[in-house]
């Protein structure tokens, strides 16, 4: 595989769809990327001085949720891992908005972090059937633990691009698995979140001396299409359905 061609392809791909309109003090980007609706990612930027940008989702992601009947409470598992997503990627809460103030010089870089954080709450908050009370990271988490897999948490690496990716899991290189091994956790799988997945790997990979491998981790309660799971195998990431993974317990150890 070509990675350079790959970035670049993607790149021009995600430069080619963005759009934006000036509406009052604000411009409206529009993103390619895809909520659960199936609606464009939209982020709001002004600039608030001579060398700072201000963003926002006015609120969308999570007044979503809300409306859909999600609750934030206080020191509830949803609240805190909602804080600490938004922490990871460097934002911070207004409210029910997700914003962030960074300088004009490092605006791509928080613009994609801006849209990354959006998809993972997006995604992430969608419960499953079979156990409202807890998240599917939650979920995932708990197999590990009971099966006393090791790892690390949210693990954030810079790419080449100098773009930073977190990952829900990390295990570290053994005898019995010879590369680091970094994991995604995925409650609902579509195409949006499959390309992120992807490039960001991607563009990890390029910028790490040491070989590693990307496995995701898929809530098959929720609709999943072949294609998304083979264009993961087509780039060496490694699907697994929740269903499944007591018999792939061993790539984690």
């Amino acid at each position: 595989m070509d990675m350079r061609e790959m970035i670049d392809s993607y790149t021009n791909w995600i430069n080619e769809k963005i759009t934006f309109e000036k509406i009052g003090e604000y411009y409206e980007i529009t993103t390619p990327y895809l909520d659960r609706f199936d609606d464009f990612l939209q982020i709001y930027v002004k600039q608030i001085d001579k060398d700072h940008i201000f963003f926002t989702d006015a609120g969308y992601i999570i007044g979503n949720l809300i409306a859909c009947g999600m609750k934030f409470k206080k020191n509830s598992t949803r609240q805190n891992i909602l804080e600490r997503t938004i922490r990871n990627y460097g934002l911070t809460l207004d409210g029910e908005a997700i914003t962030a103030v960074t300088t004009i010089k490092d605006f791509p870089q928080k613009k994609h972090m801006m849209v990354q954080a959006m998809l993972l709450i997006d995604n992430m908050f969608e419960l499953r059937k079979s156990n409202v009370k807890n998240l599917f990271v939650e979920d995932v988490k708990e197999f590990f633990d009971k099966n006393e897999i090791f790892y690390a948490r949210d693990v954030s690496i810079v790419g080449k691009t100098k773009n930073v990716y977190t990952y829900d899991f990390h295990f570290q290189r053994n005898r019995e698995n010879p590369t680091d091994r970094f994991c995604r956790v995925i409650n609902h799988l579509n195409k949006s979140i499959r390309d992120a997945t992807i490039f960001n790997w991607i563009d990890t990979i390029d910028a790490r001396e040491d070989e590693g491998n990307l496995i995701t981790i898929i809530n098959d309660e929720n609709p999943v299409n072949e294609k998304d799971i083979g264009a993961f195998e087509n780039y060496n990431i490694t699907p697994i359905l929740f269903s499944t993974i007591g018999s792939s317990q061993a790539l984690f150890i």
